[in-house]
């Protein structure tokens, strides 16, 4: 992110407004910030993701309640594809959107599930706009996970390895040193990589969150390789340390 200097000096000469990304939550509207509500409502416009035209929100609906009556809705399309040439293409086609947006003066508040940094789009709009960027960080998604099933991710001096579910070597590498191992959209997990979080036993200290904060929630307190296999995108895979396990 921009220091505060450069980020003063930079909005002078450019005559944008602000990029404010703002975390809310896993989608529970009793998780959104004091911070997030304050930049939501002050925010003339809005910006947020959806993967297709047309289509529905999570992020928009956790702070609708909060949203300012003249404040200007911005959908930008962010597809569920691992094509990088047609992400690229979303991402830039977002942030020339945000850009012009923001190219009278006017702020716009881009809404992010869990926190904007953490494994977010933002990020890809944040290096790609001309002028100030600030974030409000959010509540992830892992931590309102640990929360519904009233266990610490991590005590004592155990690791703790955050990965995609498409991150073989990295799955690999939190089985081999017995860390934590949270698992975010393990939507992505293929047939190889299933076969050896069961060769490992991990299935027998797995827990899964499904659909944090929304009205289909569902927090599964045993997790074999079907139903890990059948997680949604909005979803956690957890493999809870062998000698941290309580």
């Amino acid at each position: 992110m921009n220091s505060a200097g450069t980020a003063d000096r930079k909005t002078a000469e450019s005559g944008y407004g602000r990029l404010i990304g703002v975390g809310v939550g896993p989608g529970d509207p009793g998780m959104v910030t004091l911070a997030a509500v304050e930049a939501i409502t002050a925010a003339p416009v809005i910006a947020f993701p959806v993967n297709r035209e047309g289509a529905a929100s999570r992020a928009l609906e956790t702070i609708r309640r909060h949203l300012a009556p003249a404040a200007r809705l911005l959908p930008l399309t962010m597809p569920m594809v691992r094509d990088r040439g047609e992400l690229e293409e979303a991402h830039a086609e977002a942030a020339k959107a945000i850009a012009a947006a923001a190219a009278g003066g006017e702020d716009v508040v881009y809404l992010s599930l869990g926190d904007p940094l953490f494994y977010s789009t933002f990020g890809y709009l944040a290096e790609r706009f001309p002028g100030e960027v600030e974030v409000v960080s959010g509540v992830p998604a892992m931590s309102a996970m640990a929360a519904a099933l009233g266990l610490p991710i991590a005590d004592g001096g155990t690791p703790t390895m955050v990965v995609t579910g498409g991150d073989r070597r990295g799955i690999e590498a939190a089985l081999e040193i017995g860390a934590s191992l949270v698992i975010i959209k393990p939507r992505s997990l293929p047939d190889d990589t299933l076969s050896l979080l069961e060769s490992a036993g991990a299935f027998s200290r797995a827990r899964a969150a499904i659909e944090l904060g929304g009205e289909r929630q569902e927090v599964l307190t045993s997790v074999d390789r079907d139903a890990a296999s059948r997680l949604p995108y909005f979803s956690i895979l957890w493999i809870r340390p062998e000698a941290g396990g309580r």
